[in-house]
Parts: structure tokens; C-alpha cells; sequence
């Protein structure tokens, strides 16, 4: 099967004339790398932040547990330290998938375009 894909490219590669036509076809392609590099970046980043938020507070935690004499502070000083966590990761969670769901729309905004180019391009030529 790689063989017979490597044939294709290597048959579709020939059949561009000049270094613009091979521009132009691979525009889509490209702008397809950047927008994925791109996504792939804001999520890294985004976890990064968030792991190291979440390793700082539970040092300060764990600090602040060691602290505390009376039991029932220390439950309540946990129960707060959760719903923060809690409220972190879910706030996380939901950048993620905004990201996510931009990259999905400048895809099909990519395809639709390539789409109409071609199209446009085959109309032109009949």
C-alpha cells in the first residue's frame, strides 16, 4: 500500500509544470500543518499551565495541611482546596475544547475553500 501511494505522488508530482503550480496545490496542505502545529502548541501550553498550577497549589496545600491542629480546619481547608482544583480543571477543560472546536472550524473553512478553488479553477478551464 506505501508503494502504491509513493507511485501516486511521485505520478502526481511529475505532472506539475513549474514550481507554482506545486505551490498552489500544496497551499492547502500547509496551511493544514500550521493550523494543526498551531492547536498543538495552544494545548501544550495550556496544560503546562495547568499541571504547573496544580503542582504549586498542592505544595502550598500539603504546606498548609501540616499546619493545621484541629481536624475539622484541616477537612475544611481540603474541601476548599478540591472545589478550587476542581473548578480549575474544568475551566481547563473547557479552553481545550474551544481550541479544539476554532481548529475544527478553520479546517472546514480550509476544505470549503480548496473545494471552491478547484471547482473554480475546473469551471475556468472547460
Amino acid at each position: 500500500m506505501f508503494t502504491q501511494l509513493t507511485e501516486q505522488f511521485t505520478t502526481a508530482m511529475k505532472s506539475f509544470n513549474n514550481a507554482d503550480q506545486l505551490a498552489t496545490v500544496m497551499k492547502p496542505f500547509n496551511s493544514l500543518v500550521e493550523i494543526n502545529t498551531k492547536t498543538v502548541e495552544q494545548l501544550i501550553n495550556q496544560q503546562t499551565a495547568l499541571i504547573t498550577t496544580i503542582m504549586n497549589d498542592s505544595v502550598a496545600q500539603t504546606k498548609l495541611l501540616s499546619a493545621q491542629t484541629d481536624f475539622s480546619k484541616a477537612v475544611e481547608v481540603q474541601k476548599t482546596f478540591t472545589e478550587e482544583l476542581q473548578a480549575k480543571v474544568t475551566n481547563s477543560t473547557k479552553e481545550a475544547y474551544d481550541v479544539v472546536a476554532k481548529t475544527s472550524e478553520e479546517v472546514m473553512n480550509l476544505v470549503q475553500n480548496s473545494f471552491a478553488e478547484v471547482t473554480t479553477a475546473k469551471e475556468a478551464s472547460a
